[in-house]
């Protein structure tokens, strides 16, 4: 039922309709509606955007995802179980354990959402799998890394500036802005616009291919002058902050970061390691917590220490750019993001 109804999504999204769980009727709880329309909805851009030659046809493989607030852990008569929202109520089937069951399943319970992300059930022949990503964190264990006494320069990656470097110690900083792939970009789209009013489809994905090409120009210069920053410090250490949430958490509204929203950050990253790699500059994923929130003098934490770009501690008073803030935190932490 799920692959018809994103499928009728699609063309319903293509002919310019905006759908809500509310006007979608398919015999679905509203939260499997709305994720019909948020994967139809990123079948039509791929299409317009010349990511994808033709639009898709969804078959009945087609897996079910649900969002962490609709699924959780649930022991009972000393096996677990995967509570989950489905059409017909709520569900928890048990589970085959195994010793990662028996680990990560006591901390997947209800009270603990942000441990789980969104899960994917995938059917093969007659049976069912679960697909759960968890994130975890734990101190560097790297010794060849801990035992150089690197400099660690932190990355924070953002949308109003793709990327604010700092090395704390030094105080040296380096920002990279966000406003020339904003202008680009709506530049590429308007003229897909324009073509697509022309119904000229082979010029919209030779306009595609191009954009594509100078966004992997730009992140591979932007690679190679993030490590040439790294460069300039003895037994530099990079640190980046996991990407998999960085979409959710920078929510500007602006029309230029609304721009570059769908920017490329995992190609960007993969190209710092590699640039990084060639210079024996090793490269670590940092978990991101309240990387953004939390003081980098005093190490309070709390929401309103931040007011968009501005960063001012409730605590100490400390006022610093709020991405640079964050960059700094990145440099000084040693959780890893596993």
């Amino acid at each position: 039922m799920l692959p018809s109804c994103v499928n009728e999504c699609v063309g319903r999204l293509h002919n310019g309709e905006k759908l809500s769980s509310a006007n979608v009727t398919a015999d679905l709880k509203s939260a499997i509606r709305n994720e019909a329309i948020r994967r139809a909805r990123k079948a039509v851009a791929d299409f317009k955007n010349g990511a994808a030659k033709k639009l898709p046809t969804f078959r009945s493989s087609l897996g079910i995802s649900i969002n962490n607030q609709n699924w959780n852990s649930v022991e009972k008569n000393g096996r677990w179980h995967i509570a989950f929202t489905s059409n017909t109520g709520k569900k928890a089937l048990p589970v085959h354990e195994s010793a990662d069951v028996k680990t990560f399943f006591p901390f997947l319970t209800k009270d603990n959402r942000e441990f789980r992300g969104t899960m994917a059930l995938l059917r093969k022949g007659r049976d069912w799998y679960a697909a759960i990503p968890i994130q975890t964190s734990s101190d560097l264990q790297d010794k060849t890394i801990i035992e150089a006494d690197c400099t660690s320069v932190g990355v924070d990656l953002g949308l109003r500036h793709v990327a604010v470097l700092s090395e704390p110690i030094s105080g040296k900083r380096q920002f990279f802005s966000g406003k020339e792939i904003g202008y680009i970009r709506r530049h590429f789209r308007s003229l897909r616009r324009s073509l697509g009013q022309k119904k000229a489809p082979r010029a919209i994905e030779r306009t595609g291919k191009k954009e594509s090409r100078w966004m992997n120009d730009y992140n591979r210069k932007l690679a190679n002058d993030i490590v040439d920053f790294a460069r300039q410090f003895d037994s530099p250490l990079i640190k980046l902050e996991q990407l998999d949430a960085i979409r959710t958490t920078c929510r500007s509204q602006k029309r230029a970061d609304r721009t570059i929203h769908s920017w490329a950050f995992y190609q960007l990253k993969q190209f710092i390691k590699e640039r990084a790699a060639k210079f024996g500059i090793p490269v670590v994923d940092i978990d991101p917590y309240q990387t953004s929130q939390a003081c980098f003098r005093c190490g309070h934490a709390e929401k309103a220490n931040r007011q968009k770009e501005k960063f001012s501690c409730r605590q100490c008073g400390h006022t610093n750019h709020a991405d640079l803030n964050a960059a700094a935190n990145i440099a000084a932490r040693t959780s890893l993001a596993v």
